[in-house]
Formats: C-alpha cells, structure tokens, sequence
C-alpha cells in the first residue's frame, strides 16, 4: 500500500509547524499567501488527503455515501447509479455522483472532494486513465485513512476491496462462440475500451472462442480505438482488409455504431454480417434491426454495490468479497 502523507509528514518537509500547515490548507488569514501557495503545491505533489473521515468517526455516520464513475453517457452506467440509488434510499442514504469523464486526474479530484465532503464510504468504476496507467496510488491513501470503498465493473484485484463485476470473460465466450456456430468464419473485435480491465477480459473471451473453433489462426480483428470521429473509415478498412461476417463489439455504443456505419456501408445485418453488443439498454433495444446483446445486468450490480458498501460500514471488517455476475446472451436480430 502506498505511503500516506499527513499534516505532520508536511510540516517536517516544509519546517513549518503542523498547525501553519492546518491552517494554509484551511486558508485562514493568518497565514501568508507565500506560504499557503507552498503548502499547497507541497500537498499536491505529495498526494495529500485531509482525514476529514476520521474526524467524523468522532461523531455519527452522515448517511452520504460517494460514487464515482467514468460517464453516464452509456446506458450502462446509468442503470447502475438506479440500483445503487433505489438500495440507498431504501436505506435512507443521500448519494454523491461525481464523473471522471474516464480522467485520472478528475477521478483523483472527485475522491478527495468525497472525502472532504465526509461520506461514510464510496463506490468507484475506474477511469479509462486509471486502469491504463496501472496507477492506484490515490485510492490506496484514500484506504489508508480507513474510507470503505466498494469497486464495481472496471476493477483491479491487487487492491484489498470489496468488489462486483460481471464475467467479461465468459459472456465474450459465449458471444464469439455463438457467431461461430450460426456459421461466421471471420469475427472481429471491435472496442472503445481496450485499456480497462472489462476491456481486457472480453478481448480474451473472443480470442479463446476463436482459438476452440480453430479460427485463430485466420488472424484475429481485433479494432481498437479512443473516438468514434473516424469510426466509419476504421470500421470500412477492417471490412475490406478482413472480410468480417461478425462483430462481437466490447460496449453498447460501439454496437450501435457499427450497425448504423455498416447499414451505411451497403451491408445487409444479418444477411451478410451479425453483430453481438454488450449492455441491454434503450438503444440496443430500439436500434433496427434490434441489437443482440450480453446483458451485464447493471441495476443488479447497482445494488450488490451498495449492499457490500453497507456491509462494510455496519458490520466493519472481514474478510473481502468479490462478487461476480453471471452475464446473458439475449439474442435479437442482428444475429442469425
């Protein structure tokens, strides 16, 4: 676990008291501006987290819980904040939203203003940043203070938390291993997310399917990307360069995407080509044809969330939960 920097760890590197430093963070007008700018700088460079949380243990819990998560701009996520809402208003807990926009840097602000917010504990889908750079340093002291925190989809096992996520691996399988038997002989990959860990996990529940269907070796497509600016000249060259008659694509938009780029395109789905997403949401629902899909069943996972998180802040530690779910191939009409 990363090394934790307290007030007195500033002050001895700064030779300053611990209570000029206490009061440059808390900019009171004893302090002078010189000063205050280089404790500042100082906390930041260190990683610095005010332990407002263990003052509040002081008192009773807040009844606020935090949440972090990379963008509500898929479904997905949105289900997700439903299940955690519906569970803590059951409970009578206020929830905190706050969105990395897939940024390390917003993710590490949203975690230290949760915490100086108070919130009895928080749960976090990692960055696209996060999990690129393998860089968990923040999280670790944010642990270090005692702050219960529940992962949830996007997460990474080296940490000692609590976490639910479905079986990206298996429900890939299942997909990849579908297309293969309804007669595709030349599958592609297509992915949005291929830094973070759900990413990682459905490219390897492709490639195996691949490889038991002896179609690995016709050279796997795996197309990977970080905007959809020029989806539709990336999608059209992996078309004309491997000749795809099925796409199992890693997330929902990038299965909308390519099944309106390849209605574009000239391309009868299912006719000439399937295409299996993931996420059961409104537009995989109302894409035409409808969009066959691996349900991750987000308000369920939601809840589980919310439900180890109470867990940890009612019964306190024990020994550490990952909870996995079982994903569902629901298929619709862009599959044979």
């Amino acid at each position: 676990m990363a090394a934790i920097t307290g007030i007195k760890d500033l002050a001895a590197i700064l030779k300053v008291s611990p209570s000029t430093i206490s009061k440059a963070l808390s900019d009171s007008p004893e302090i002078s501006r010189e000063t205050k700018s280089r404790v500042r700088k100082m906390a930041e460079s260190m990683g610095y987290v005010p332990n407002h949380y263990a003052r509040s243990l002081k008192s009773k819990q807040t009844k606020t819980i935090g949440v972090i998560v990379p963008n509500v701009i898929d479904d997905f996520f949105a289900k997700v904040l439903h299940g955690i809402e519906r569970e803590a208003s059951n409970h009578g807990f206020t929830v905190l939203v706050t969105f990395s926009n897939d940024r390390k840097a917003n993710e590490i602000k949203n975690l230290i203003s949760l915490v100086n917010h108070c919130v009895d504990g928080i749960l976090i889908s990692f960055s696209k940043g996060t999990q690129k750079n393998n860089d968990y340093g923040t999280v670790e002291r944010v642990m270090g203070h005692g702050m219960p925190i529940v992962m949830f989809d996007r997460i990474y096992h080296e940490l000692a938390l609590d976490s639910v996520s479905i079986d990206d691996f298996q429900g890939a399988f299942k997909a990849t291993q579908h297309l293969c038997n309804s007669g595709c002989n030349s599958i592609g990959f297509l992915s949005s997310i291929s830094g973070t860990s759900v990413g990682r996990a459905r490219k390897r529940g492709y490639r195996k399917a691949l490889k038991e269907h002896g179609l690995f070796n016709k050279k796997p497509c795996s197309i990977e990307f970080g905007s959809y600016r020029n989806f539709k000249s990336i999608l059209a060259k992996g078309m004309k360069e491997y000749k795809l008659d099925g796409i199992l694509a890693a997330d929902e938009l990038s299965a909308v995407y390519a099944l309106n780029t390849l209605k574009q395109l000239g391309y009868q789905v299912p006719g000439e080509i399937s295409i299996i997403g993931f996420t059961d949401g409104p537009m995989a629902q109302s894409a035409f044809p409808a969009l066959s899909v691996v349900s991750q069943q987000a308000e369920k996972m939601g809840s589980m969330a919310f439900e180890l998180l109470r867990g940890r802040l009612t019964k306190g530690y024990g020994k550490i939960q990952n909870m996995v779910i079982k994903p569902e191939l629901l298929l619709r009409e862009t599959t044979n």
